[in-house]
């Protein structure tokens, strides 16, 4: 039973992916044959989530016109002088594979694709008629969020399907208590298959006031669990949309089943909005833009330190520098968010500035044993963009008090792949100073081995869904072992984000990784409370 791109599997009542051709040139056998080994079904019509346009060996006149939404996945198979050509990808190509690639590189790429979209359950008739029923009853749009948690596969291995569903049951209770509080006792709040929940609030317009709901309602998620003697800790990922008027409910969760999906495979944005709109800042953070020019003068950004350790030893080696934003009417706004809205108001370089400041401010006075730790902060493609940006940023790291070797510089793989030249000299720059250069989220976008030959690089950073399930899925740790493999090849250490689970540091330690950061030892934590946290690590290792 087709429903949209995706084809229902009535055995399992899950989703199988689809893929389909673009452009004059068929797929081979070889790839059709590849496609199915991955999971990935042909498209019983146009629509399909995965589209692969191949132009190797065809200029870009070859390029069609039918690419697919911004929403979809698409995969270009090209020769070199195609990417540079191309570069940035058009809209609707969201991966690339570059020529010359081995059949275990497409392999490698089509598995990662397929990895990180979420199937989703088929819901049941009862449900849609109580969202229908909700929606009419209500005054104003219905605001809609599909929350997803993650890691219930590792609890029910770790610690049997009755923990588990316990723990779903008291989760649930959990939910319906916040959503209640924060939306004055008128929410609905329904469990759905496995660990994803939704929550539906009909209310005035307003996209700012539902994306600040969502980012609590996961902050509560990931507090502690006490069930069954075990205290267990989960994260969770959120897809939000506001109803259309006449939309079926059908409609609805299939939008925010894609949003889930996408926010599935992000670790910096958590919460997506399932619509074609600005997949990250509200519609109505107009005023936000304006506040956001002051919120620096106002003090109202901080920076949070989650801590790194290493993988074979669980010292603490370093952190990584995040961004919260404390607005005096809608909380504690998240970085996904904080730098969308400044991306509007066209101060995302200034923002990504101060808080690299202020991060190294902070790490240039740590003393004894953490003087030693090194620091990570993010930069973005505005950053890499600007001309003399190495310079500046040297200029900045003296300025203040802070030595080059210990700074490590993230970027993630879509801002990097625009421009490989540019990019390449200017951390060439920064390298023969000191600075270590890491590739932030790999796993998500491109993938390609193209810009790890070419970007002077020290770090890959696997992405929090390359090592959700490590402990439990074959599939998944192949993909790990292959990607760690490559690494090492290429001489790189490799941090895994999002580590959460004694069964993925093992699978991890076991494959070869070198670093870790993750809930299992060290959430985010402000500057002071980081400072205990890690002076009390390197006494427990006998460091001072």
């Amino acid at each position: 039973m087709p429903i949209g791109g995706r084809i229902l599997d009535s055995a399992v009542h899950r989703y199988r992916l689809t893929w389909r051709s673009i452009g004059e040139s068929p797929l081979s056998p070889e790839w059709v044959a590849m496609l199915a080994e991955t999971g990935f079904d042909p498209a019983p019509g146009d629509a399909a989530d995965l589209a692969i346009l191949d132009l190797r060996g065809q200029s870009v006149a070859a390029l069609p016109r039918d690419l697919p939404g911004s929403q979809d996945a698409g995969l270009l198979l090209c020769d070199p002088e195609m990417l540079d050509h191309l570069a940035p990808l058009p809209v609707g190509l969201t991966h690339a594979l570059v020529t010359p690639f081995s059949e275990a590189a497409a392999r490698l790429q089509l598995s990662l694709i397929h990895a990180a979209m979420a199937d989703q359950a088929l819901p049941t008739q009862d449900l849609h008629a109580r969202i229908a029923s909700f929606a009419e009853a209500g005054e104003g749009p219905l605001h809609a969020m599909l929350i997803g948690l993650r890691r219930m596969p590792a609890v029910n291995a770790t610690y049997g399907i009755a923990v588990g569903d316990a723990a779903l049951e008291a989760m649930e209770q959990r939910l319906v208590r916040q959503a209640n509080r924060l939306s004055g006792g008128t929410a609905l709040t329904l469990r759905l298959s496995g660990g994803d929940f939704l929550i539906a609030y009909s209310m005035a317009e307003e996209r700012l006031g539902w994306q600040v709901m969502a980012e609590r309602m996961l902050r509560h998620v990931s507090e502690p669990l006490d069930v069954a003697g075990h205290r267990l800790r989960l994260t969770a990922r959120a897809a939000l949309a506001l109803a259309r008027d006449d939309e079926s409910p059908v409609s609805l969760l299939d939008r925010l089943s894609a949003g889930l999906a996408n926010a599935r495979e992000s670790a910096a944005e958590p919460v997506r909005w399932a619509d074609r709109q600005s997949d990250h800042a509200p519609q109505s953070g107009y005023r936000l833009e304006q506040d956001i020019v002051q919120a620096i003068e106002r003090d109202e950004i901080t920076v949070l330190f989650q801590p790194q350790f290493a993988v074979e030893t669980g010292r603490i080696v370093g952190a990584e520098a995040l961004a919260r934003w404390h607005h005096p009417q809608y909380g504690e706004i998240g970085a996904g968010t904080l730098f969308a809205i400044a991306d509007k108001a066209d101060f995302t370089r200034s923002l990504s500035r101060h808080i690299r400041h202020r991060a190294m401010g902070h790490a240039a006075g740590w003393t004894g044993g953490l003087s030693g730790l090194r620091l990570s902060l993010n930069v973005t493609a505005e950053d890499l963009g600007e001309k003399g940006f190495a310079k500046r940023e040297l200029a900045m790291i003296e300025q203040c008090g802070f030595h080059a070797k210990r700074l490590t510089l993230e970027m993630t793989e879509q801002a990097l792949v625009p421009d490989f030249k540019r990019a390449a000299a200017r951390f060439a720059a920064l390298r023969e100073a000191g600075v270590k250069i890491a590739v932030d989220d790999f796993g998500t976008g491109y993938s390609s081995l193209l810009y790890l030959k070419r970007l002077p690089l020290d770090y890959l950073k696997l992405d929090h869904a390359m090592t959700r399930d490590i402990g439990g899925a074959e599939a998944d740790r192949i993909i790990v072992r292959s990607i760690i493999a490559m690494a090492k090849a290429l001489n790189l250490k490799v941090i895994a984000e999002g580590v959460e689970s004694d069964a993925q540091l093992a699978a991890l330690r076991e494959e070869g990784c070198d670093y870790f950061q993750g809930f299992l030892r060290g959430k985010a934590m402000e500057a002071g409370a980081f400072a205990e946290f890690a002076t009390a690590a390197l006494s427990c290792s006998g460091e001072r």
